[in-house]
């Protein structure tokens, strides 16, 4: 009973049955037409290589994410893991923080890091600052931001706010990322992804 007067656990079941169809499923086809004729905020989308219900975003930044994990496999699978965590029906905000990171330092640490057997965004964006110069970025053209310096801030901006990888002895610190800033830094982490997997970023 509680199946149809509690939304949750009908969305719950409706996710759980469409993990065990294919994708591509007429079923599945058939539901994303209801749920778009019905303005729903939930769309059937990919979870983990399966379907499943995920929150209906703009469909450029559906097919930009969906092309980007296309470009590196390893990177791919993380920034997946990180839109799972960031858009399905199993949210953990902290963990698709978490991923996003990951896939940038997967699709970086070849380009900035190649020899460094343990790369972190850190360590990346350090060599970074220290010697923009090694590398080359297709934006050349200094308007009133040099391109590399706004490359750089991306990264800082997506390493130095995932303040969870530490506790903070300020007891009134968040512990947890919330899901505006999950969604942020995974949305971020795509342009950084696409960016280093694409050779839009090379070494000199």
């Amino acid at each position: 009973m509680a199946l149809y007067t509690d939304p949750d656990a009908f969305l719950g079941a409706v996710d759980l049955a469409l993990s065990e169809l294919k994708p591509g499923d007429q079923a599945c086809q058939q539901l994303e037409t209801i749920l778009e004729e019905a303005a729903s905020v939930w769309r059937v989308g990919i979870v983990a290589g399966k379907p499943g219900l995920v929150e209906r975003i703009d469909a450029t930044v559906q097919l930009a994410a969906e092309a980007t994990g296309a470009l590196d496999a390893r990177a791919g699978r993380l920034l997946a893991d990180a839109w799972k965590h960031a858009f399905s029906m199993h949210r953990d905000p902290s963990a698709a923080y978490r991923y996003a990171v990951r896939a940038v330092e997967a699709a970086a640490a070849p380009v900035i890091s190649p020899k460094d057997s343990l790369p972190t965004l850190g360590k990346m964006i350090s060599a970074f600052r220290d010697k923009p110069d090694k590398w080359d970025f297709y934006f050349k053209v200094d308007s009133t931001a040099a391109p590399k310096a706004v490359l750089l801030g991306m990264m800082q901006i997506l390493w130095t706010n995932e303040y969870t990888r530490h506790v903070d002895p300020d007891v009134q610190a968040p512990l947890y990322v919330s899901q505006g800033e999950a969604e942020s830094a995974v949305v971020l982490a795509l342009s950084l992804v696409n960016w280093f997997a694409s050779g839009a970023v090379t070494p000199k």
